[in-house]
């Protein structure tokens, strides 16, 4: 098992918290070429690296990544899902704000921008990369990892998201992602990470 960090906004960190969110899907980068190489006789390893059963190549061919393919397929075509394989772990990096207290500043407190509304907001929020494991409340657990393209996700998939429409959903993946050559009407392929709240965390 490893563990590696994941960044969540403000509203994706309130709906795992409240239990309505246990998908996220994350653009692969790069993006699949249109040719790849694919070979049944391959054993994927516990690490999520494929290996040769020998040292030949004469038992790679080339396939067409493309939705025909099921989900396996898909997975084992594009290699090693950054954010690990099932049974692995992500703490998850949000917006935070922390400081010491108490008579010898011996007390870190640490508060996060998901408990707030923002009225009686402090006035300064760390950006979520630069949270340290320390500081991080929410651990989950990857209990499914596939690979498709965006605008294939299911109704059901989009409520795991915590959306209550497709209309938010697509919002809210421009926001993260259209600047970064990902948009929604490009479709592009994604890491698909389904998971589960356990406990752990700073929190």
């Amino acid at each position: 098992m490893k563990e590696r960090p994941i960044i969540f906004s403000t509203e994706s960190v309130r709906a795992i918290l409240d239990g309505r969110k246990t998908q996220t899907r994350r653009a692969m980068n790069p993006q699949p070429s249109g040719l790849i190489f694919y070979d049944q006789t391959i054993n994927w390893r516990s690490d999520g690296v494929w290996s040769r059963q020998d040292g030949g190549d004469n038992h790679f061919y080339l396939e067409r990544l493309d939705d025909a393919m099921t989900p396996t397929e898909k997975y084992h075509a594009v290699g090693r899902c950054p954010f690990g394989i099932p049974d692995d772990r992500l703490w998850v990096r949000e917006q935070y704000q922390h400081w010491k207290s108490g008579i010898n500043m011996e007390t870190t407190e640490v508060l996060y921008k998901a408990d707030y509304n923002g009225i009686n907001d402090p006035c300064y929020w760390e950006n979520a990369p630069f949270m340290p494991r320390k500081f991080s409340r929410i651990t989950l657990e990857i209990t499914d990892v596939r690979c498709e393209r965006i605008k294939s996700i299911s109704e059901d998939d989009r409520f795991a998201e915590g959306y209550d429409s497709i209309g938010e959903y697509i919002d809210e993946w421009n926001r993260s992602n259209a600047k970064r050559g990902y948009d929604w009407e490009s479709n592009p392929w994604v890491w698909v990470i389904e998971f589960k709240r356990v406990n752990g965390g700073a929190a």
